[in-house]
């Protein structure tokens, strides 16, 4: 009799924080696992403790890539004003996202866009958000790793010599070595293990920043830049470009998908922590964006394209020539965003490698659970090396196993890593990839899902202003989608 009631006061214990796990101890936390695949391959690996500072950081930096080259051209479009005003509806957008988000985790106490899919969209919505989640992150890599090429190809041909065509300067080629170089990070198991390498990449955005307005200030002194005019003030673009531009500027907020990556670590995990490191993220984020828009577009106003990388190359070859201190800077700045982009492909890719093997330990479960209904179906006789009849319980110890080994996830991230650079060096055959992902799939991901989510989870809830919220994100989602899937499906007929 004792040792039951000791069995069941035990199993209370291990409800308790296998329902709240917020509260465990830190090793109770440890051996909390959701179903494989669930979590996205997270299942709870041993992690570090990331302060309310740190994890600010991190939501910056995820917030913060190559999309940065291309904000002088929003202001161009929106005009000063109107990009001012973007910069906080975007913001806005991202905190009341995250917020959903972790009123979600609040409710249910998971961490995975997976179970919340499985949940309210059932098994369809699960292999929706897991692809759409490696597709969005595949993406991006894929352009951070162009652009990272692109702008050390700019530095060695200024300062080594104007072979334009030989192999050994080609992008293509930088790209294979930053490949080889960043490859072991790859196989990182937690991402509290990247930790050490966020200081440099926010570093490296300061540097930037403090590179790009030195600059500013030299041409400025130098009456290089155009006086101001007031129609910078407004909207100069068309229907078109404004439409583009929108969706580019509003993907530059986007981090909600690495929302539990990025919490796991926090210490004290709250959700109130976490939304004091999402504002000090985002707002450091908008600064950033805001203060390098305007100097891009105040500098480079009437020869500005897609992104600033070719009017950085320019620069830096005009100044090779004139000026030795301004080329320096101008080669600090590039390398500055060149250490950013290369962890910024690093974060990525350790997010597309998670949702992947979730993925596949997802639908193997799957497969392994039809297996087993079909099995318990037959009246075939389990029987033990020695020919014995196995009970139930017996049974079920030795069909027991791991949904995936450390050699299967070795090989998917390996396979996911080939992939991409092959995918970043034939670039100029998918153009339309990066445009897909983040017009349809982000806005998915980051906009919509959150709203569906919240509403389900607290449809027993009284109503009140958080369902509010949660109603305009599934407003606003819908529109984005519908509105820049359109979009494109008129840009490829036409």
């Amino acid at each position: 009799m004792d040792e039951k009631v000791l069995d069941q006061e035990k199993d209370k214990e291990n409800s308790t924080y296998e329902t709240d796990p917020e509260k465990a101890s830190d090793e109770e936390y440890r051996n909390f696992k959701e179903e494989p695949g669930d979590d996205d391959g997270e299942n709870r690996h041993p992690i570090k403790k990331h302060s309310i500072f740190l994890t600010a950081m991190f939501v910056t930096k995820f917030m913060i890539g190559s999309s940065i080259l291309s904000v002088p051209q929003i202001f161009k479009t929106f005009g000063i004003i109107n990009g001012l005003i973007l910069s906080c509806i975007f913001n806005c957008t991202a905190l009341v996202s995250a917020y959903l988000l972790l009123k979600c985790k609040d409710i249910t106490q998971r961490y995975s866009y997976a179970i919340y899919s499985k949940i309210t969209m059932g098994l369809t919505g699960t292999i929706l958000t897991k692809l759409s989640l490696i597709l969005m992150k595949v993406s991006t890599n894929c352009v951070h790793l162009i652009v990272l090429s692109s702008l050390l190809r700019n530095i060695l041909l200024t300062v080594f010599g104007q072979e334009n065509d030989a192999f050994y300067f080609h992008s293509k080629f930088i790209l294979i070595i930053f490949a080889l170089v960043l490859s072991p990070l790859m196989f990182h198991k937690d991402i509290s293990g990247l930790a050490r390498f966020t200081y440099l990449g926010v570093l490296s955005l300061v540097i930037l920043f403090i590179s790009t307005v030195i600059l500013f200030i030299y041409k400025n002194y130098h009456n290089e830049i155009t006086p101001f005019k007031q129609d910078m003030l407004y909207i100069k673009g068309t229907y078109a470009e404004m439409f583009k531009c929108f969706g580019g500027y509003h993907n530059a907020f986007v981090f909600q998908a690495q929302i539990f990556a990025i919490y796991l670590p926090l210490y004290p995990r709250s959700t109130k922590n976490m939304m004091k490191s999402c504002l000090i993220g985002s707002l450091t984020s908008s600064i950033i964006y805001v203060s390098f828009g305007l100097i891009g577009y105040i500098m480079y106003k009437d020869n500005i394209n897609d992104s600033l990388i070719k009017n950085l190359g320019e620069e830096l070859t005009r100044f090779v020539k004139e000026n030795y201190v301004m080329a320096i800077v101008l080669v600090i700045c590039e390398l500055a965003f060149i250490i950013n982009s290369a962890f910024s492909s690093t974060l990525g890719f350790f997010i597309a490698k998670k949702n992947l093997i979730g993925l596949v330990k997802f639908i193997r479960k799957k497969l392994d659970s039809k297996k087993n209904e079909e099995e318990e179906g037959t009246k075939l006789v389990d029987m033990d090396d020695q020919g014995v009849a196995l009970s139930n319980e017996e049974k079920g110890k030795e069909n027991k196993k791991e949904y995936m080994d450390s050699r299967g996830e070795f090989l998917i991230t390996l396979i996911l890593y080939v992939g991409i650079i092959t995918v970043a060096l034939t670039t100029d055959k998918i153009v339309g990839l990066a445009s897909f992902s983040g017009s349809t799939v982000s806005n998915f991901i980051c906009v919509l899902s959150p709203g569906i989510f919240y509403l389900y989870f607290s449809r027993k809830k009284p109503f009140n202003i958080t369902k509010v919220l949660a109603i305009y994100m599934l407003f606003l989602g819908s529109f984005l989608i519908l509105g820049y899937f359109g979009f494109n499906i008129y840009k490829i007929l036409h």
